[in-house]
């Protein structure tokens, strides 16, 4: 049995960001104590697009420490968000971390995870869904890869801005309609392929829940974000008797 981390939406701006640092520090300090897998759940970076220089040249510190994860015999899995697009062929064909653009089930310790970023979990954002269908398209994919990081730096930045109005206004006064999205989503879901515990991020709204279906208990879990005090969610399996009892929030 090991130990596993979740973690999403940090949202780093630059290697000066504070949550930046506070992540680095967390691989100085506490690592040694309790290492384990790492699930990168998306919109770790405000922006990072395919395999450009600017981007691994100012997040080289902590490439390095996920690096040493991988090395030390533990497993990097990377979802990409919406801030985090077409990292295959940087984080999976250079590194040799695990990308996923979409959903995945993982077997942690005899406990079925469902994991995913979360932009999907409202269907009505239809807005939303539209442009990330546009760029996740072939097209997108290839000038992604081929127009200069500089010119994606630039778009990310003036893009990011707009997208947090955005998102503030839709989550201003509304976390008890995310919450109650985020529920709704995790129970339909486990309706179509069973799970015991589903975590997700993006809606930046903290959540832990356990539900029933068919006289077994289910835990849905959503990351919220780096403005919470406690940043990291750590797994250590315990009990399937009591879901929330396996889980952690680590102070950084």
């Amino acid at each position: 049995m090991g130990v596993s981390y979740f973690l999403s939406d940090i949202h780093i701006k630059g290697n000066q960001d504070l949550s930046y640092l506070k992540l680095n520090q967390f691989f100085i300090t506490n690592w040694k104590s309790t290492p384990g897998d790492i699930y990168l759940l998306g919109d770790i970076f405000d922006l990072w697009v395919s395999n450009h220089q600017i981007f691994i040249n100012t997040y080289k510190e902590l490439i390095d420490h996920l690096s040493m994860v991988k090395q030390q015999g533990f497993k990097v899995v990377y979802f990409e968000g919406n801030h985090d697009l077409h990292l295959s062929k940087y984080w999976q064909e250079t590194l040799g971390f695990e990308v996923q653009k979409e959903i995945e089930f993982y077997d942690i310790d005899g406990f079925l995870f469902r994991l995913e970023h979360g932009d999907l979990i409202n269907q009505q954002d239809f807005a939303y869904l539209k442009l990330r269908r546009f760029l996740r398209n072939p097209y997108m994919t290839f000038l992604a890869h081929t127009l200069p990081g500089a010119f994606w730096d630039f778009l990310g930045k003036k893009w990011s801005q707009e997208s947090r109005k955005t998102s503030q206004t839709f989550r201003a006064g509304k976390s008890a309609e995310i919450i109650k999205m985020i529920r709704n989503h995790a129970k339909q879901q486990v309706a179509s392929k069973d799970f015991d515990v589903i975590i997700s991020g993006h809606m930046h709204v903290r959540d832990m829940f356990e539900f029933e279906v068919n006289n077994k208990k289910h835990l849905s879990i959503n990351l919220g974000s780096w403005f919470e005090e406690k940043n990291i969610l750590q797994f250590t399996p315990k009990s399937k008797n009591n879901l929330l009892e396996n889980f952690n929030w680590i102070q950084l």
